[in-house]
């Protein structure tokens, strides 16, 4: 019997989770998935918006307001990169000025602070790159950029240090209110412990926070038969170019929004980089994450609308994510059915959902323990440290973390710098990395230009020295998807070459 269960490990969930952990209560997290963070939260535009953009008196203006104001004070206390770079959203013809006086007036409705008109001159000032067509924009100095993985890797961090339990490869199938007792039967994939794998049982649990995302409706229909809400996964395409051009644009730079969202974006990353898209194409199911050359082509061609000479050659990777819009109800749908007690809706948490994240999991969190009359814990830890990274020490605090362990001068990828002690320590978290995916998104080694084509062997070899695993069994991500050619014993069946009198 838990207090809490909270059915996904994305921004919504593990944000419930850091806010829960106050307070004297058993809470467990599961999720499908092999890591946090693998579905709608790993692949977004990383923006965090100042609330100009949803309708007035929706939930979503609401919790963007709130979540926006608490990224900065978050960022600083647990230890994940943000960095208020402000957004443009600009007007390229005076037929389109209208449309951004439009967000300016429902801007300050919501209460967003600091918006204003730039005309011409000034923004060509502070934007060189854009456009010579722009006659002027929408500036809000609020908005900013963020790590999604790292700001959901801090909050799931700092929950499992103060007794929040993890477990991956762990599948919803069903959910039922049996005698005020939630009954949440699991299964137990792959990517679950080896004890777990192939297995079913039946989570008990008090209250059921259901963060489910792509997942959200089914469950939501599993537990309640008086709000009926269909997720449409709608995919984004994105580019993601060099670190060479990562200084093109200080600002987020957007067009005016259009019926299927706030548009193609060309923005500079928290990391360096600069990123460009998306798109939004309606797809049938939430493993559908592929990029198209067609729905490239489109981001690049509506993104030259920003930014006349995009250097297309200079994109190191592209990638695709789904969010899980509820297109007939676009507005979040949050909390307790009328019939269904106890159990807490995260659905339709799309944009602005990682801006909303963090409010919502404060008034979740506030909202359970005052249910359960749970009081805070006499001893919590409130601050995590930020992880070390040699690309960002002086060579004073490089020579110190040397002198203190080797391992930290020793490169494993060379394109974004990272060491060997740096991987380890992903993989010894409190909540460990295990794949190969995992530890790239936690150190970025395998993100840089030559997308792990050096770093990804030496990466294999410690995750398979750290947990104790055939290196023919390290996952890139998901179970099954093996590095090695053949898998598990292949080099014995290689042919025997002769390489210049040697085999």
């Amino acid at each position: 019997m838990h207090d809490v269960l909270i059915i996904g490990a994305g921004i919504a969930g593990s944000a419930c989770a850091h806010f829960l952990a106050r307070y004297d209560l058993d809470v467990l997290v599961i999720d499908a998935e092999y890591d946090i963070a693998v579905g709608t939260t790993r692949a977004n535009s990383g923006i965090v918006h100042s609330g100009y953009d949803p309708e007035p008196g929706t939930l979503k203006a609401k919790y963007n307001i709130e979540g926006a104001h608490m990224y900065p004070k978050l960022a600083e206390e647990l230890g994940f990169e943000f960095r208020k770079n402000g957004s443009l959203i600009v007007a390229f013809s005076e037929e389109e000025r209208p449309a951004i006086e439009k967000l300016l007036a429902r801007g300050i409705e919501n209460g967003v602070e600091g918006l204003r008109i730039m005309e011409s001159e000034e923004l060509h000032q502070k934007e060189p790159n854009l456009n010579p067509d722009a006659v002027a924009a929408l500036w809000a100095p609020t908005g900013g950029i963020v790590d999604p993985y790292g700001a959901c890797l801090a909050f799931a961090e700092t929950a499992a240090r103060n007794g929040v339990v993890f477990r991956f490869g762990t599948r919803a199938e069903d959910v039922e209110l049996k005698d005020g007792i939630w009954n949440v039967t699991v299964s137990y994939n792959g990517d679950a412990t080896d004890a777990l794998k192939g297995t079913s049982e039946v989570l008990q649990a008090r209250i059921v926070i259901n963060a489910a995302g792509l997942d959200s409706g089914r469950l939501n229909g599993c537990a309640s038969k008086a709000e009926d809400f269909k997720i449409t996964p709608r995919v984004g395409e994105y580019l993601l170019l060099d670190k060479a051009h990562g200084t093109a644009f200080d600002s987020t730079i957007f067009q005016v929004p259009t019926k299927n969202g706030k548009g193609v974006l060309v923005s500079p990353t928290i990391e360096g980089n600069l990123i460009i898209g998306p798109n939004a194409v309606v797809r049938e199911s939430a493993d559908d994450t592929w990029t198209t050359n067609e729905g490239l082509a489109q981001i690049l061609r509506e993104a030259s609308k920003t930014w006349t000479k995009i250097p297309s050659w200079d994109a190191i990777t592209n990638f695709a994510g789904l969010r899980p819009t509820c297109v007939e109800s676009p507005d979040f749908h949050l909390g307790e059915p009328e019939d269904a007690p106890g159990f807490f809706n995260i659905c339709g948490f799309d944009s602005p959902g990682l801006t909303a994240a963090p409010a919502v999991g404060k008034d979740f969190a506030e909202r359970i323990a005052e249910k359960l009359d749970a009081t805070e814990k006499a001893e919590y830890i409130d601050h995590r440290d930020a992880p070390r990274h040699i690309a960002k020490m002086t060579d004073e605090e490089l020579a110190a973390a040397i002198a203190e362990d080797p391992a930290w001068g020793a490169v494993v990828c060379r394109c974004e710098c990272v060491s060997e002690a740096e991987i380890v320590e992903a993989l010894r978290s409190p909540v460990p990395a295990k794949t190969a995916d995992a530890i790239k998104w936690r150190t970025r080694a395998g993100m840089g230009r030559c997308q792990s084509g050096f770093c990804l062997p030496i990466t294999m070899q410690l995750i398979a020295k750290e947990h104790g695993v055939d290196l023919a069994d390290v996952n890139k991500g998901r179970d099954g998807s093996f590095l090695t050619f053949g898998h598990r014993g292949c080099f014995d069946r290689l042919p025997e070459v002769e390489m210049g009198g040697a085999q």
